[in-house]
């Protein structure tokens, strides 16, 4: 829940970095950022836990996490980078809608590759909080653009590194994935900051999207991220997607609070609707 109220903060700092210094460039700051804070989370865990500040522990597959989160890490920043891309070419409003669709695409995906059977009611309450969130965003609905289409492709490649992280988060360190996952993306953003010719390097873009890039280094990517994966150990990945979709929620919730933006009675009926339905799907007898 808490990754989805970051992540409801995120589409403005996205939209904003991104007009300021590049889709790419933005990409790889955050990451760095996002890098730098999670080390520290790293450090800091073992200090509690070992009384050393020491970044591997003895008993860890060191080759093992790294090759693993690497390559969860090349999906993760084609997500990232298509949802980024998309933001800027629709409203926010649309983009977390869109994205919202994850609550739908990751059971349609678990069935497919995992033979896993979703109860009906199950697939009741996953539609009913999609409606809710639908009800949110119809003010902002003016028909499909280019924009859509690229974050409705981020929503299924974010689907997929859910299910990674379901994968792979039993057998390694959650904030050691986290870690090295935001070091092969942020690798790739500046690759592509460089073949793209985006001014990456500059001090006054950079110096303008720096309140954007420390929203999303720490907070969106070094603090949420980490603590998705680390959620995601203690909750099936179909109930971990549906809180996650409520970024949009969130998303509007910020903007009434902290820009003044106006919900209006059915808006206000949706968030109830989509709160509702995860909070019984959680509470109802389901078999994935």
């Amino acid at each position: 829940m808490i990754t989805a109220i970051i992540w409801g903060g995120s589409f403005i700092s996205q939209l904003f970095g991104g007009l300021a210094i590049g889709s790419f460039s933005f990409c790889g700051y955050r990451c760095i950022v996002g890098c730098i804070t999670i080390f520290i989370m790293i450090l800091i865990d073992n200090k509690l836990k070992l009384n050393k500040f020491i970044f591997f522990r003895k008993d860890e597959n060191k080759l093992y996490t790294i090759k693993t989160s690497l390559w969860c890490g090349i999906f993760l920043f084609l997500a990232m980078v298509t949802q980024q891309i998309g933001v800027q070419m629709t409203d926010t409003a649309k983009s977390g809608l869109i994205t919202s669709l994850e609550a739908i695409i990751v059971p349609i995906l678990t069935l497919i590759l995992y033979k896993r059977k979703i109860k009906l009611i199950t697939w009741f309450f996953i539609i009913l909080t999609v409606v809710g969130i639908m009800m949110l965003s119809l003010n902002s609905l003016t028909g499909i653009n280019l924009g859509d289409i690229i974050v409705f492709i981020s929503a299924i490649i974010y689907s997929v590194t859910v299910i990674q992280v379901q994968e792979y988060v039993l057998s390694i360190d959650p904030l050691k994935f986290s870690f090295f996952r935001f070091v092969m993306v942020g690798f790739l953003g500046f690759l592509m900051a460089v073949i793209m010719r985006e001014n990456f390097y500059s001090i006054i873009n950079i110096k303008n999207a720096m309140p954007s890039i420390l929203y999303s280094g720490i907070l969106a990517s070094g603090v949420a991220y980490t603590f998705s994966i680390i959620g995601q150990k203690y909750s099936e990945p179909i109930i971990a997607t549906l809180i996650m979709s409520l970024e949009g929620i969130f998303a509007a919730i910020l903007g009434w609070i902290i820009l003044n933006q106006s919900l209006n009675l059915i808006q206000i009926i949706g968030i109830i609707i989509a709160f509702l339905s995860i909070v019984a799907v959680q509470i109802t007898d389901y078999n994935i």
